[in-house]
Order: C-alpha cells, then structure tokens, then sequence
C-alpha cells in the first residue's frame, strides 16, 4: 500500500563517558529504517562540541565503522526521514543544528506541523532567514526564540507548543550533554523511553529499537510530556502542557509501525491479527489459501486464516533489496517497483481460490497490479480483504495522503473499487471493528477515515486548498 510517514527518531545518553553512542545511535536507527529511507542522521555530543553527520540514503549506506569511531561521545541522537515538508534534499536532513544564548541544540522530529506555512511566513516577515524547507529548522527557531526569553526547558515547550498545530515527536541535545525528548499534547505520534541494565537511557520512536538495545521495560512518553536526561538529575521530567484531547494515529497500529512494537501498552502484532479475525468474520468466502501481500498484511492474513478455517499460505514472494513502494516519489515509478519488488508463487497461485489480504488501500494502483500478476500465475478467484476501513481524506498530521484526488475510496463506493482493482469480491473492516480491536477508549485519530480533524484550524484555514 503506497503511503508513507514522516521520520523516525532514535536518542541515547550513557552515565559512562566512554560509551559509544554513535554506534547505539547507528543500531537504533537500522531498526527504524522502515520509516525513512530518504536520507538519515547523527549527532553525538563530545567536550561540549556538537558534531553532526548526515547522508542521503539508508543508514548503513550513509555510516561506516570509520565515520563511527570519528564521533566519539556517550549522548547521541539519530533520525531517518522521508519528506513530508520539503524535498528530500540533503539540505532538509536532520538533525539539525541551532543555537540561543544560552547554549547549542541539535534537533531531531517526527511529524508534521498542519500550520507550517503560516509559522514560517510570520517568522520570515520578523526577519528570520531559513536555510531549509524541514520543519525541524522551524520548531528550531521557535526553541531559540523561547529559551531566550524563559529559564528553563518547560516554559520554553510549553511557549512552542502553544503556536504549533499538528504532531511531533522531538529529541534534542544541548552542548553540555542534556537530552530531551517532547511529545506534541495529543499523543498523534509515538514516542517511547527505557533504561539497560547499565543505566543507559534510550528514547526511540517505536519500541522495537529499544529491544534492539538490550531494553526489555520501556513507556510511552505522555502527550504533553518533556523528559530531560541530565548528569545531575538522570532522568526526569514533567508535563509542558496537560493533554486536552488524545488523539493516537491508527495508521500506526495499523500500519507504519513494525509489528513487534508496542505502542500505548499495544502490541501491533495482535491488533493486526484481531483486525484480521473481524474481517473473516464479516466478510466470509470460500476459498483455498488465504495470501498476504507482504510483509505488513501478514498479520491480518494470520488471523483471517485462524477466525476462517481456511489455510494460510505465503503466495507473493518479496525482493528484500527492494524497498515499500510508497518511497517512490512518483506513482508512475512505484506501479513499475511492483513488478520488482513482488512474484507470485505459480505453484501456490494456479487454479486456486485466493483470499488476498492487504493492510490498506490509498490510491489503489499498486493492489491492481498485484491483482493482476495474481491472475497472470492462473489464479481462479481473488477475493480481497483489507485490514483498515476506507481511507477517504488526507492526513495532516504526518502520513502521506495528500489529496481527495489520489485517495481512492474518497471518490468511488465499494463496488467501484472491486471493479476498478479486479477483484472477484471486496471487504473491509469498518469503525467499530477498528475501535475494537486496538481499544484506548477512543483516543484516536481517524481523521483520514472520517474526514473530521483533531487539530486546533480547519484545514483549508490552514492550507487554503481542495480541502471539503
């Protein structure tokens, strides 16, 4: 399913001053490398010296041991990206540097700021000049601004978050060695904290990176919450503003998070499989093999065959060394990516009854072709069922559904769509199963479900365009 998210951000700090965190920070954000292949990088502190380094392309492309040993220092923060303001220029990657006078900062963001345009336009007219389209380099400015005027770390969040509408997940460092870590009053984005056996404090985006390090407990950090590791204090905290309204992206138990990590207490493993239970149950068919489209549909595909009797098969092989289709900037060169990135297994496929299963569906283009090859390897029926309810309006809050016009279900009813993919028949999950299954008593953000926005303006006072 063509879609993308914003950025990914890894951050660690070490009581002993000869930890590496350079190469903690490289081994968080390969972990993370699902969110952003655009470009990525990391900062380390080192004798009160920010030293940043930062590439176009995977993490493992952009770092080698060489570059690693030459960022010594025991605070680091990382980020991966893929652009949802600004060009994936190199010039747009993170972190980024900036200073106030009181000290050096380095800053590292997932989200995004619903009203970008109208922070940077009045920043601009008071005379402030940006080197880069990142939102990072204007909530940057926004800090710079704020710690001039307040003492202390929790006034100057509080003053930020006051004028920014949207989601974010931010780490920062400071020249003396303090990591800080603020999540936006609603939650919209993950972000969570944990500590090793060794004391090491690791702060990442999803919680798989953490396990990665070695971390077993971990928590969500609050919406609303700063958190601040210090030689004086380790780590402590408290929130900049209480939260008014939680709103948690579903798209991330959905979709964009790996399955084994847990987010607000949920596995997404298991809210995938009971998404996949509900759909057997709503939408029952006879086949021979329920097939995921790999890899994110897995899970639904495994409790589709569980609640169905019907047995589960892996049927599309994928290119590992081909990545989701949704980093493509252009949907003419995703829809060729397909045919290199997915082969069905004609041994499995052939004169058989398939129920494919796919976690989403946005523009629609890329289901057609794997329909498509489906049917070009012999198979008999192919009845699809997928995972999240129609998305009908776009995201403004960090996941890439831009415009009506590309999103599918906005514009056609359910049958139009069958029609349109080539499907023999067509089932979704809806609301209440949604709902269900991930619980959080309704703190959640389903915007691009329902067309109603959890933010503080309409988006089109906000962006001024097609917006209904």
């Amino acid at each position: 399913m063509p879609v993308r998210d914003s950025c990914g951000v890894f951050g660690v700090w070490s009581p002993n001053a000869e930890y590496k965190a350079a190469y903690a920070a490289y081994n968080g954000l390969v972990s993370l490398q699902h969110r952003g292949q655009d470009c990525c990088g990391i900062c380390v502190v080192h004798n009160r010296k920010l030293n940043v380094e930062r590439g176009a392309g995977l993490v493992s492309e952009v770092f080698d041991r060489k570059k690693l040993d030459g960022m010594p220092g025991a605070v680091a923060i990382g980020h991966v990206r893929y652009p949802t303001t600004g060009s994936g220029e190199l010039k747009n990657a993170q972190p980024v540097l900036m200073s106030c006078i009181r000290n050096d900062f380095a800053f590292a963001f997932n989200g995004n700021i619903a009203n970008y345009h109208e922070l940077r336009k009045k920043l601009m007219s008071a005379g402030l000049t940006f080197m880069t389209e990142s939102e990072m380099e204007l909530i940057g400015m926004l800090y710079s601004i704020a710690l001039n005027k307040k003492n202390n770390i929790y006034d100057a969040t509080r003053e930020v978050m006051e004028q920014l509408d949207g989601s974010y997940s931010i780490l920062f460092v400071d020249a003396d060695g303090n990591l800080y870590a603020v999540r936006d009053p609603q939650g919209f984005k993950p972000l969570c904290v944990g500590r090793d056996a060794k004391g090491n404090v690791f702060f990442s985006s999803e919680s798989c990176a953490l396990n990665a390090m070695g971390v077993r407990e971990f928590r969500d950090v609050k919406p609303g919450e700063v958190l601040k590791v210090s030689k004086e204090k380790g780590l402590h905290g408290k929130l900049a503003v209480e939260p008014k309204q939680v709103t948690h992206c579903m798209f991330e138990f959905l979709y964009f998070a790996r399955a084994d990590s847990v987010i607000e207490g949920r596995l997404c493993n298991e809210v995938r499989k009971k998404l996949g239970e509900a759909l057997a149950r709503a939408h029952p068919v006879e086949a021979d093999y329920v097939v995921p489209v790999p890899d994110s549909a897995r899970s639904y595909a495994l409790g589709y065959s569980r609640a169905s009797g019907i047995p589960y098969e892996e049927g599309l092989m994928k290119n590992r060394y081909v990545f989701r289709t949704f980093i493509m900037p252009e949907q003419q060169i995703r829809e060729k990516a397909v045919r290199a990135k997915l082969n069905p297994v004609n041994e499995i496929i052939n004169g058989k009854r398939i129920v494919l299963v796919e976690d989403s569906i946005v523009r629609g283009t890329t289901l057609t072709a794997i329909i498509k090859m489906l049917r070009d390897a012999g198979a008999k029926e192919v009845h699809v069922r997928v995972g999240c309810p129609p998305v009908v309006a776009p995201c403004y809050m960090g996941m890439d559904f831009p415009t009506y016009d590309e999103l599918i279900a906005a514009n056609h009813s359910i049958e139009e769509i069958r029609k349109a993919i080539g499907a023999d028949s067509l089932g979704y999950t809806d609301l209440d199963m949604l709902s269900k299954a991930i619980g959080l008593d309704g703190k959640l953000c389903m915007a691009c479900l329902t067309g109603k926005y959890p933010l503080k303006n309409k988006p089109d006072k906000i962006f001024g365009r097609g917006c209904r």
